[in-house]
């Protein structure tokens, strides 16, 4: 395998990839977050209604090595569903500073637990190649807004990959979730303006 091997994103159910993602997910943000809860990144309930998208790289003899992944919850008026972020008393369907999303009449969701290998992330084109194929995910799923929660470097970087795609990028507030760091919450809009084509496909 070469470090410049294209990547693949795709949505897969999974048990092996999901059990190497959750090992990479632990491992990546234990080696970037030395605060964060022992236990941050174990398998939760919100693993088990989100759909995950992977970053996996071919090897040269046809195999694959998973370089990243992330999930992506859904909240529609019909399934209503508490995302990952809305922790303790905070809702973002109650949130004033989010009124104007009507929230109680549309669908959202949340990117959450997205991770890179360092050794395959090549800067941060695997976060940005993921991020994009859970926002296309989003919009074939008739989401216009999906929410995520991120520390000042990351939505930084979430800022300025959704600029390159066209989508509008919004910092709402800061909080202080479970974990204990400071996150931003943060939101993508417009989904369904730029993704007119999907740009992941159901794994096989």
């Amino acid at each position: 395998m070469q470090d410049d091997d294209p990547l693949q994103y795709f949505e897969s159910n999974a048990p092996h990839l999901f059990e190497k993602y959750v090992a990479l997910r632990r491992r990546a943000y234990s080696g970037k977050y030395s605060d964060l809860p022992l236990n941050f990144g174990l398998p939760d309930e919100a693993d088990r209604i989100s759909r995950i998208v992977y970053a996996v790289r071919e090897t040269a003899n046809g195999g694959r090595v998973l370089a990243g992944g992330g999930r992506l919850t859904i909240s529609t008026p019909e399934v209503p569903r508490r995302l990952p972020l809305e922790e303790k008393d905070f809702s973002l369907r109650n949130c004033e500073l989010l009124k104007h999303l009507h929230l109680d009449r549309n669908p959202y969701g949340e990117i959450s637990r997205m991770a890179a290998a360092p050794e395959h992330a090549r800067g941060f084109e695997v976060s940005s190649g993921l991020g994009n194929a859970l926002c296309a995910l989003a919009a074939r799923e008739g989401l216009d807004v999906v929410f995520s929660m991120c520390p000042e470097l990351p939505a930084r970087v979430n800022e300025r990959n959704a600029k390159r795609r066209g989508v509008l990028f919004h910092r709402y507030t800061e909080l202080r979730p479970v974990c204990g760091m400071r996150m931003w919450l943060c939101a993508f809009t417009g989904l369904l303006r730029v993704y007119a084509v999907g740009q992941t496909e159901k794994a096989r």
